[in-house]
């Protein structure tokens, strides 16, 4: 054989050894559960040392001849060598040979270990599987790996089993660690549209058995605790769980608490809502979920009675001077009307004690004691108050200064002070919605007043 013939032989021979070991090598780190991975890439290095390094190495050792009492091991290269031709070809296609030949036996005896090792871990259902798909590589292949070792002798025997080996490691895993399925939550919405939440509640609990840390599955069952069953303990038991599994995420643990605490205050009960908004702040802090928990911590109402009030609010006041000033006398408020409108403006002057600079809170004072104590004058005084404060923004100054404008005229019945508090208001916001009402309001007087004139003259 020429050199050239004998190169391309040793390469062709190297290639399909490494294709050999790399398929074993494969093919194990599939089969090898996880944990186990680490310890079985330790072992296989040791049992590719073992069964193909060392034998390979004493393979070219014993044929290169090093000496008259050791000569090769091959008849062709010792021929070679007595005759003096060019036996280098011939040792390279007999190295090619052998390493082909180990790594072939090599690769179908670590398949074979590994696949027998794998399946008597297997059990019940798993095991009859495996079974199966050994029994249907074996028949299948059957017919090919006789024709491979038929033809090649003895020296293809690792090429036949491998052939046999080779698919039965790449289908195991399949049978050996089936995909996990995601949970389908579509029957348990089906039933909670018609109305079956118990029904609902066990499809939701048959999924969550196939996964227990899916996020999804256990916030729709705290839902259908909080919502539908009123149950908050229960739910709020299930958010404190999802909050502690270690899978959950910093956003899935400020998802779950911010719902939490929607549902406490959908039951009226602020106090709780402030502890499950708190904990984000506790669990994540220096984060921007825990500062978005906070700027909506800090708009929580403190008590229920709060919490009731904001639902219940009265209707907010048109920016403009209003409808009733036309309007006859408004029916004397009743005892119990004055004392819980006392009482709402006593927590007026206990928030303005604490923070004089609340606007709001002596905005809502003034307006109690003008239209509900009967204290107009009180309540004008409120306003000025309030015109006089830094910083206000011109569309609530043009709001105050309208509204003492109507309490003159309707409460103090002093159109004089009224209509200069008119063209004060034309005069410092013209463009606002009041001082269109203003305009308005004082065309009017001018009408009523030249109808009460003598000679229909205005007697403003």
């Amino acid at each position: 054989m020429s050199m050239p013939q004998a190169i391309a032989v040793f390469l062709s021979m190297l290639f399909l050894s490494a294709v050999f070991l790399t398929t074993a090598g494969a093919m194990v780190y599939r089969l090898t559960p996880e944990l186990r991975r680490r310890r079985e890439l330790r072992w296989m290095a040791i049992w590719f040392i073992k069964g193909v390094v060392v034998p390979l190495v004493l393979w070219l050792v014993a044929n290169l001849g090093i000496s008259w009492s050791l000569e090769p091991f091959m008849p062709e290269v010792q021929a070679a060598q007595n005759n003096g031709g060019d036996w280098i070809s011939e040792y390279l296609r007999v190295a090619g040979v052998g390493l082909f030949i180990l790594s072939s036996y090599w690769t179908a005896g670590t398949l074979l270990w590994t696949v027998v090792r794998a399946g008597l871990r297997t059990q019940g259902e798993m095991r009859k599987d495996f079974k199966a798909l050994c029994w249907t590589c074996s028949l299948g292949l059957f017919v090919p790996a006789g024709i491979i070792l038929l033809l090649g002798g003895w020296p293809t025997l690792g090429l036949a089993l491998t052939a046999v080996l080779a698919p039965l490691a790449g289908y195991a895993p399949v049978i050996l660690r089936p995909m996990k399925m995601p949970p389908m939550y579509a029957r348990a919405v089906a039933r909670m549209k018609f109305g079956k939440y118990s029904e609902a509640e066990w499809e939701i609990i048959h999924e969550l058995e196939k996964c227990e840390d899916d996020f999804q599955g256990w916030m729709m069952l705290a839902e259908l605790y909080g919502n539908h069953f009123n149950d908050l303990v229960e739910a709020e038991q299930t958010i404190l769980e999802i909050c502690d599994q270690p899978k959950t995420t910093a956003s899935q643990l400020s998802v779950a608490l911010h719902r939490l605490a929607d549902w406490h205050l959908k039951a009226g009960d602020p106090e709780p809502a402030r502890r499950a908004l708190q904990m984000i702040s506790d669990r994540l802090p220096h984060t921007h979920l825990a500062r978005m928990a906070q700027l909506r911590l800090s708009q929580l109402p403190a008590t229920a009675e709060e919490l009731r009030e904001q639902r219940h609010a009265k209707p907010i006041p048109l920016p403009a001077l209003g409808d009733s000033l036309d309007a006859g006398p408004e029916p004397a408020p009743t005892p119990a009307e004055q004392a819980e409108a006392a009482a709402q403006a006593n927590a007026c002057v206990e928030a303005l004690r604490q923070d004089p600079n609340q606007a709001a809170a002596r905005e809502r004072l003034a307006r109690l004691l003008a239209e509900r104590l009967g204290q107009p004058d009180a309540g004008i005084e409120q306003m000025r108050l309030l015109l006089n404060l830094p910083g206000q923004p011109d569309a609530k100054r043009a709001e105050w200064l309208g509204c003492i404008a109507a309490w003159n005229l309707k409460f103090c019945h002093d159109p004089d002070t009224g209509r200069k508090n008119l063209e004060r208001l034309i005069e410092e916001f013209p463009t606002s919605p009041q001082a269109l009402a203003a305009r308005r309001r004082l065309q009017l007087m001018i009408s009523e007043a030249a109808a009460r004139a003598p000679f229909g003259k205005p007697a403003l």
